[in-house]
């Protein structure tokens, strides 16, 4: 339905002498602005009041001849009065603000009172909007204009009250309409502004949607005003009705300040913009309220313990287990299981899905994470901790020690430490040890170690006499677990006796030296065991080697005959038993050539005395009996006989010898010495 606006006449002083002044005042409308322009100096200071409706301004010193009031459409008059400087006289003029609205696709009626019309030419109404243009020409007898757009309607033509009609209004038409006589009447004060109502843009609602929980969401509602001219537009900002899910709000300002809570991801958001006409309603949006996960989720959920772990046996599956989180966005869910024995996390599952595991005593935990991608720094664990239930058994990966040497006696033990793997920890009263004697009446101490099913089974074995050495077994509850085997200790110098070097060659062995080392050993030891490495680091094959028991249950003499030729042969040399190194002595060329008066030497190779009277006696009852029988054969078959090494029981003499060997004995009351003479065969 066509709407249409009332002719608004408006008459004011277009160009005014302000009584008792000097002062010609006058005025233009310039873009929503009223210019008030007089007469006189530049250079002239003047005193400047203007007057806006009913409100007076203060008195403003100047030095101009014309004076701007700004958005003159917020008033409805606006009044100026200009004084010189002393001077009491006032010179006013009055600016009425004529304004008409009206509706995009209405007619409306616009009018004025011209001051004159003129006698002869034409007066033309002129139209300023975007540009200025002249759309109505009248003369006395007529006017010309647009019949499908405008209609004259005064009458006579030459009449003062201007008034015609615009059909169709649009954004287009909006403006400042004036007439006169010449185009700079276009601007001359008395003219009429029209206002073109149109809706609002329809809204887009603007800021950011994704958005912490308890923090705070701007939402704007983004529209323009469709109202024309724009210089009244923006004296008239729009007004705003926003809504949720189609309630109406409170809040008439452009954006919308709310607090986030989870729920508001149920709520949509729209809005309204409204100058005279209101918009089409935006589209809705939502709040995407982001938000971390309070708690982690595992379904079903594990059947703890009273120690909040889940038992298990070993080689036996749990699972398989979902692990979900309330977080938005969604989270990131993973499984990782910890090694026990390495303290690391390895991956189990990429997803919150974890499908039947195989349990081992080694797993300890296996753990959901939940990770927040809009923030890195965000972590959130569930974890379900393993019982991991294994009967005891030796872990082998731990070292141990299987075999131990040790002497024997009522108070000598051996300290055995067993590695055991066991789930509960093992009980002390279930543990047994037994051995050559038969099971032991020992108590056994069991200590946790760095992981759960990891332990340490501490016992102390006794060796009273040589009858417990022997194998060892640890049985829990009668099942056995490892065997261990105790030994008599290795044999070892024996610091109490002295090592003799003796010259060979003073038993008619020339080339050869004669060493007894003394030794100390809980078991027999076995001259097949003893082996010799000259200064160079190879092994004497061409040796003789003689055991015999001395005093002491445990003592021993080993009598060796090594041969020496050349002075690369001399320096140091080492006797081996099983490969260890029992002791080192140092052969110089004097001990081959050496005199009765210098045979004998202690483990630091000191002379000693003894060694002379020995050496005296072996060589003469040696010379005496063998000596002139056998010299000739032992140099010529010495370097091509094989050698042989008999061992006897304790207490007997051990002779490394060929068969057919003689040998020699030579007795006195301080100690029995035994010698073996090499490839000597009998006539």
């Amino acid at each position: 339905m066509e709407r249409v606006i009332c002719t608004c006449f408006v008459v004011c002083g277009l160009l005014s002498i302000v009584q008792g002044g000097s002062l010609i005042i006058s005025e233009k409308f310039m873009n929503g602005d009223v210019l008030f322009l007089w007469n006189g100096d530049i250079a002239q200071e003047y005193d400047i009041q203007i007057t806006m409706d009913k409100t007076l301004s203060d008195w403003d010193r100047q030095t101009v001849t014309q004076y701007t009031v700004e958005d003159a459409l917020l008033y409805d008059s606006i009044g100026i009065d200009v004084r010189l400087p002393g001077d009491s006289s006032n010179n006013k003029m009055t600016y009425s603000v004529s304004k008409v609205e009206s509706y995009v696709g209405d007619s409306v009626n616009i009018s004025w009172t011209a001051p004159f019309f003129p006698r002869a030419g034409a007066y033309t109404v002129y139209h300023t909007g975007n540009v200025n243009r002249s759309i109505i020409v009248v003369t006395s007898s007529g006017a010309t204009f647009d019949q499908t757009k405008y209609e004259y309607q005064s009458r006579p033509f030459d009449s003062t009250k201007i008034g015609f009609n615009i059909r169709d209004i649009s954004r287009t038409d909006a403006g400042y309409y004036n007439g006169g006589l010449s185009p700079e009447a276009a601007w001359s004060g008395g003219g009429v502004v029209l206002i073109v109502h149109d809706t609002p843009s329809k809204p887009k609602i603007q800021g950011n949607l994704n958005i912490m929980v308890d923090s705070y969401s701007n939402l704007t509602c983004s529209s323009f005003s469709n109202t024309a001219p724009e210089y009244y537009a923006r004296l008239h900002p729009l007004s705003y009705t926003w809504y949720v899910n189609n309630t109406k709000l409170s809040e008439t300002r452009e954006t919308l300040m709310l607090r986030v809570f989870r729920d508001h991801k149920y709520n949509h958001y729209s809005c309204t913009a409204k100058a005279k006409l209101e918009s089409d309603r935006s589209d809705p949006v939502i709040i995407n309220p982001m938000y971390t996960p309070d708690k982690l989720t595992i379904l079903p959920e594990p059947l703890l313990n009273s120690d909040d772990k889940l038992a298990v046996k070993e080689g036996e599956t749990i699972g398989p287990y979902t692990c979900t989180a309330d977080c938005n966005p969604p989270c990131d869910i993973t499984w990782k299981y910890k090694d026990s024995t390495s303290g690391g996390f390895f991956d189990v599952a990429s997803t919150g899905s974890l499908d039947s595991q195989i349990v081992n005593r080694s797993i300890g935990v296996y753990r959901c994470i939940s990770k927040f991608l809009p923030d890195s720094s965000f972590k959130k664990i569930e974890s379900i901790r393993l019982d991991v239930l294994c009967r005891p058994m030796f872990d082998y990966m731990d070292e141990f020690k299987t075999r131990y040497g040790c002497k024997s006696g009522d108070s000598m033990y051996v300290p055995v430490s067993v590695p055991i793997i066991a789930n509960p920890p093992p009980k002390e009263s279930d543990i047994t040890w037994s051995g050559p004697t038969g099971q032991l009446a020992i108590c056994s101490n069991v200590l946790q170690q760095n992981v759960i099913y990891k332990h340490l089974v501490k016992s102390f074995i006794p060796i009273k006499d040589r009858n417990f050495f022997g194998n060892y077994t640890l049985k829990y509850e009668r099942e056995s677990l490892i065997t261990v085997t105790i030994s008599a200790e290795e044999l070892r110098i024996n610091k109490s006796d002295l090592t003799e070097i003796n010259n060979g060659g003073l038993i008619g062995l020339e080339g050869t030296v004669v060493v007894k080392v003394p030794i100390i050993s809980d078991s027999l030891p076995l001259t097949s065991h003893i082996t010799w490495l000259n200064p160079n680091g190879l092994m004497i094959s061409d040796k003789s080697i003689v055991l015999q028991q001395t005093d002491g249950l445990y003592n021993y003499l080993i009598t060796s005959i090594l041969p020496v030729s050349g002075a690369k042969q001399f320096g140091n040399y080492r006797m081996l038993y099983d490969g260890n190194l029992i002791t080192t002595i140092i052969i110089k060329e004097k001990d081959i050539n050496m005199s009765p008066s210098a045979v004998l030497r202690k483990g630091n190779n000191s002379l000693s005395t003894m060694g002379l009277l020995i050496s005296t006696i072996l060589l003469s009852v040696l010379g005496t009996v063998f000596l002139g029988i056998n010299i000739y054969h032992l140099y010529s078959r010495r370097k091509q006989a094989n050698r042989k090494h008999d061992e006897n029981s304790i207490g007997t003499a051990f002779y490394a010898t060929q068969p057919n060997e003689q040998t020699y004995r030579n007795e006195n009351k301080t100690e029995e010495h035994i010698y073996s003479a090499i490839d000597l065969q009998q006539e």
